[in-house]
């Protein structure tokens, strides 16, 4: 079901790609519910996948040898190799086949399936900043029947993730390492001041439905899109943050992390997911935050209590960024 993609004139000229090579043609982008849309078509041809219909007209497969991706109208998520993963636009049905976002399509579909085709600069893998969530006067979440806090336990396993990076020859750079409060403003302003090249925010999660357990990852939310828990449009959504200029190697990176996360740890899959959290909005660099588990969940509570659940978790988080290093060598190829 794959269609060969020409370039098509616009005003005497063919349309010129915002971000990918200019050696392939520009997709036609189609205005609807007040969104630009590309067929999906623009993704499986560009990225070397084969389409085939799951539901005729409403959930669509790309694949080849190496992924699978699955997309369903009307759904803001989407299956990519059996993770959880969030668009920013949902899929619609149109014309009588699948559209997606030309935002979503450019700034994380593509580059998660095609590094390469990124523009620009490779970014470098030297200094990595860890930053342990909360501190000092901010416990940040709480399971008073186990004594656990939050910035306790991100602490442990930032301290834990500095020892791995640094036996694997990284730099590391800890926005704190002791019980401090640090605002949230100064950790992305610490980043840049010893010019980080990766910056990693370590959580964990509480919610009043205790039921509920599992591991989420963010990314900062491209420009003109709805972050994951936001239904309605909001009036950030058209502000443009530092951080925005690495959407594509975000996008990467969260994908290598939050699979690392998720298959080491064998949790829930909350999700990858976009947000516009502080300590994400200024980075200079590219950088994520990984909540990794919920604290007010009674079985998954017990785990991060331990020792070793905190060193597995240190462990995949490494992995996930040798992942990442290893899509920023390809990438150079």
């Amino acid at each position: 079901m794959m269609r060969t993609l020409i370039g098509r004139l616009v005003g005497g000229g063919i349309v010129a790609l915002a971000l990918f090579v200019s050696c392939q043609a520009a997709p036609k982008t189609e205005r609807l519910y007040g969104v630009d849309y590309v067929e999906v078509d623009a993704l499986s041809a560009r990225a070397g996948l084969t389409q085939s219909w799951v539901v005729p007209q409403n959930k669509v497969l790309l694949t080849d040898k190496n992924t699978r991706v699955q997309l369903e109208a009307d759904s803001r998520e989407i299956e990519y190799d059996g993770l959880r993963l969030f668009l920013g636009e949902p899929a619609v049905t149109n014309r009588r086949t699948i559209y997606l976002s030309r935002i979503d399509l450019d700034r994380f579909l593509l580059p998660m399936l095609q590094p390469r085709q990124i523009p620009g600069a490779v970014p470098r893998l030297r200094t990595i900043v860890i930053d342990p969530g909360h501190g000092g006067k901010d416990d940040g979440a709480i399971n008073a029947k186990l004594k656990l806090r939050e910035k306790a336990m991100a602490l442990d396993v930032a301290l834990r993730l500095e020892k791995l990076l640094k036996a694997a020859g990284y730099r590391v750079v800890m926005t704190r390492r002791r019980d401090t409060f640090i605002p949230l403003p100064l950790r992305p302003t610490h980043a840049t001041k010893v010019d980080a090249d990766l910056f990693i925010s370590i959580h964990f999660n509480a919610l009043e439905n205790k039921a509920i357990s599992g591991s989420e990852t963010y990314i900062l939310t491209p420009q003109y899109q709805r972050s994951t828990s936001s239904d309605k449009r909001q009036p950030d959504d058209k502000e443009r943050y530092d951080g925005n200029a690495y959407d594509p190697w975000n996008s990467i990176l969260g994908l290598k992390l939050h699979s690392a996360v998720v298959h080491s740890l064998q949790t829930t899959d909350r999700g990858m997911k976009h947000a516009r959290f502080a300590v994400l909005r200024d980075l200079k660099c590219p950088g994520l935050l990984v909540e990794g588990g919920y604290v007010t969940n009674e079985g998954e509570a017990r785990k991060i209590a331990t020792p070793e659940w905190r060193q597995r978790l240190a462990q995949a988080i490494a992995a996930g960024i040798g992942d990442y290093r290893a899509a920023l060598d390809k990438a150079r190829k």
